[in-house]
């Protein structure tokens, strides 16, 4: 139970407190609602009560002048003294309705005031009376009627109705009172509770938040870091207070991430991730950027080794085919590879040279073969062994790669005008370590290393092919040559029987006249 509130507490402490300081915040508010709702009401009753007590009061109040106008009207005959009866009996009533009224809402039926009513209307009938009669003339009468006191008895009545309301009226002020003491110190009560719980909370609170802040700061800042070191780093200064700022540059780099391997995915190896350049390359060579940037390069290359061998591999395909297509014509086959190899490379002319030696201690290079050359390039289709480059390369038996060519040693000519071309390959064509052919091609760029490969394929091919035809020519020649000792060989044992034939022929003639002669 303790580690479960050790755990709530940690991960939800703050909103606890808050809670916890909300709540009492509400209570307190409600209580203070209701202290101010009791106040208000314990402040109308407080009136309601003294409005009563004071209009109660103002019956004997109103007696006391009504008693002093009569007697001050009788001595001296002002009527100013019955304006200020009238006034007073005229509030009589109203004072009187009040009371019906209000006396019922404390608790007091409003039959109590019906004796104190019926004496006063007792009274003012009296009152009115005896002015009547001094006015008349009649005063003694009119004094025997003041003499009478009848107002005394109204006082009485009064104060037996006082004895009723004025205790009521104590109660429910003192009731009202101690209903307000009572909240009023509830209230102070409670505030002082949630001022002894509400200053520590929000102590807890506000250590808390700013704990939590600080380590929101820390997070934000290691997120900031790791993005740089683990994706990929602008070398830019970022405010790593804006969490907002910090949060959309890492889903940027995330989506740059994404996008690039996505155009990877789809064969797009030459895809750049935004943002990369020489400045940061440094600070993003081990991140996930620098990573892809490599994988995308190694891919890159694989795919070009990949292109450049399936390029290789048709060319020497298509070799193949004209070689197979070609090999009983040995002038075709030796013009349709050249043609075909100076298109394949790209390059703009090409001679093909082979080994004469039908001669015995007679070989040199002969001409079979060029494909766009002046033919003012080659006066003579024969190069000795040893002459030139040509010569001398057969002698050496490896290529010869001249990216500086003399500027007569060959011509490109095309609609233009001429140009000297920048590289000269001589390539070797050998069979069984025996140099068979030479390669000559000229042209306007240095050959790749692909292409020098494709060119050492073919040549292979082509040297085996040339050493098949030449073998086959020889060995038609040599039958082309017996067969023609063997006609000669038939034609003289053909003479040979016919001079047989004539010589016995001769000789059984000459036997046949030597026995005629005999004879």
């Amino acid at each position: 139970m303790n580690e479960f509130l050790k755990k709530l507490f940690r991960k939800q402490g703050v909103k606890i407190a808050l809670y916890l300081v909300a709540a009492f915040i509400l209570i307190d508010t409600l209580l203070t609602y209701q202290y101010k709702s009791a106040m208000n009401q314990n402040l109308a009753n407080q009136e309601k009560l003294n409005e009563i007590a004071t209009r109660k009061s103002s019956i004997l109040s109103d007696l006391n002048t009504i008693d002093m106008s009569i007697r001050g009207f009788l001595l001296v005959d002002n009527e100013a003294f019955i304006t200020t009866y009238e006034r007073s009996k005229g509030q009589s009533k109203p004072t009187m309705k009040f009371l019906e009224s209000s006396l019922p809402e404390i608790g007091i039926p409003a039959s109590s005031l019906t004796e104190m009513a019926k004496m006063l209307d007792k009274y003012f009938i009296l009152m009115d009376r005896a002015i009547a009669l001094s006015r008349a003339g009649n005063k003694d009468d009119a004094l025997k009627i003041i003499k009478e006191d009848y107002g005394t008895v109204v006082w009485q009545a009064y104060v037996d109705l006082s004895a009723i309301i004025d205790p009521v009226i104590l109660e429910k002020k003192n009731e009202s009172q101690v209903r307000y003491d009572t909240l009023l110190n509830m209230s102070l009560v409670f505030q002082f509770i949630l001022f002894a719980v509400a200053i520590p909370t929000l102590i807890y609170t506000v250590v808390s938040l700013t704990r939590n802040q600080l380590k929101r700061a820390t997070l934000f800042k290691q997120l900031d870091t790791q993005n740089r070191k683990l994706i990929f780093d602008s070398n830019t200064q970022t405010d790593d207070e804006d969490e907002n700022l910090v949060i959309n540059d890492i889903i940027a780099n995330l989506n740059k991430a994404a996008t690039f391997i996505k155009a990877i995915a789809k064969g797009d190896y030459d895809v750049k991730w935004e943002g990369f350049t020489k400045s940061n390359a440094e600070a993003n060579k081990n991140n996930i950027s620098g990573e892809l940037l490599m994988m995308r390069e190694g891919m890159k290359k694989r795919q070009g080794e990949m292109v450049r061998q399936q390029w290789v591999s048709e060319g020497l395909n298509r070799v193949a085919e004209i070689i197979r297509d070609d090999q009983t014509d040995f002038r075709r086959l030796c013009e349709n590879t050249l043609a075909f190899l100076v298109k394949y490379v790209e390059a703009q002319q090409g001679a093909l040279f082979i080994i004469n030696d039908e001669v015995e201690g007679d070989r040199y290079l002969e001409l079979v073969s060029c494909y766009a050359f002046d033919k003012k390039k080659f006066v003579s289709k024969r190069i000795e062994i040893g002459e030139g480059i040509l010569g001398q390369t057969f002698l050496e038996g490896e290529p010869v790669y001249i990216t500086e060519v003399p500027k007569d040693y060959v011509k490109i000519t095309s609609g233009l005008g001429e140009s000297t071309p920048r590289s000269l390959t001589i390539f070797p064509l050998k069979q069984n370590d025996a140099v068979v052919a030479l390669l000559e091609i000229a042209s306007f760029t240095a050959p790749d290393q692909h292409v020098k490969d494709f060119l050492a394929g073919a040549g292979k091919s082509l040297a085996a092919s040339v050493i098949a035809i030449q073998s086959s020519e020889r060995t038609r020649l040599l039958l082309e040559k017996a067969n023609q000792q063997t006609e000669e060989l038939r034609s003289q044992e053909e003479e040979m029987r016919q001079n047989m034939e004539e010589l016995q022929a001769t000789q059984e003639e000459m036997k046949r006249r030597e026995a005629e002669s005999v004879s």
